[in-house]
């Protein structure tokens, strides 16, 4: 396996704990949402409440992410690693909201259009719980 091996040779632990926390995030529920918890602050929640009015537009405001804003490398990386880390991460964000929420439905997605900034994973609810409720 030569990938424990590289593991084994290259990689900290600490690495392994912060790459954990990527793929395996936690969450917070609020007023009938699903947030990232680390992307989450009730002042945010509030200012896109106030701005597009419907849970599931604060959910995927809130609840997405740029690829490109994890790396801060200056080197030349091809489009295809950071879909490649968008793919990985919608698999294991969609098996950790399974996990967490057993009950409810998430719709998961990547996005990587003309109009991103390059490619983009996020999740918003998809169950009676979130389209039911009103302000």
């Amino acid at each position: 396996m030569p990938w424990l091996d590289y593991i084994n040779y290259y990689v900290h632990p600490d690495v392994v704990t912060a790459v954990g926390r990527l793929l395996v995030p936690a969450f917070v529920e609020h007023e009938g949402g699903v947030f990232l918890r680390d992307r989450f602050s009730l002042a945010g929640y509030s200012r896109w409440q106030a701005e597009l009015g419907e849970l599931v537009a604060v959910e995927k405001m809130i609840n997405h992410q740029h690829v490109y804003d994890l790396f801060a490398s200056n080197e030349d990386i091809a489009e295809a690693a950071f879909e490649g880390v968008a793919n990985v991460m919608a698999q294991t964000l969609r098996m950790a909201l399974n996990s967490s929420f057993p009950e409810r439905r998430f719709n998961v997605y990547t996005s990587n259009t003309d109009q991103d900034y390059g490619p983009v994973v996020g999740f918003h609810s998809a169950d009676p719980l979130s389209s039911s409720f009103s302000f």
